[in-house]
């Protein structure tokens, strides 16, 4: 047998199960599941203007990612379901976090309001 024809027989057996491992990835099915219960979380969660653009990004991370699941372009419909999920769950957090500044500002206000009167109270008593 021809060294070269070895060679390449040894290349093509060392290859191929490569490249049928990449082909016969399974679809993400479940990065899919999350990343629409992400979604749909993040968009029950509030509306503040910067976890809006986040929501938005990630619902088109989403509808890329269901792309690529009927392309079978699994890898690709992975990484986007997952960044799809990111978004979605750092626009969750912000949105939550302007609920929180906005509850955090209106206690503070009242807080001003009630020293104001305790003020006035005790210069009365006086």
């Amino acid at each position: 047998m021809n060294l070269k024809i070895l060679y390449k027989m040894l290349l093509l057996l060392t290859i191929v199960p490569f490249f049928v491992a990449c082909s016969t990835k399974k679809a993400p099915v479940s990065d899919l599941s999350i990343a629409k219960m992400a979604v749909l979380e993040a968009t029950q969660t509030g509306d503040d203007d910067e976890a809006k653009h986040l929501l938005s990004k990630a619902k088109d991370e989403l509808a890329s990612a269901q792309k690529m699941m009927q392309k079978k372009s699994y890898i690709k419909a992975q990484q986007m379901a997952q960044k799809a999920t990111a978004d979605a769950r750092l626009a969750k957090i912000k949105a939550q976090n302007a609920q929180l500044q906005s509850e955090a500002d209106r206690l503070d206000i009242e807080l001003k309001k009630i020293k104001k009167e305790f003020i006035t109270i005790k210069e009365d008593g006086q």
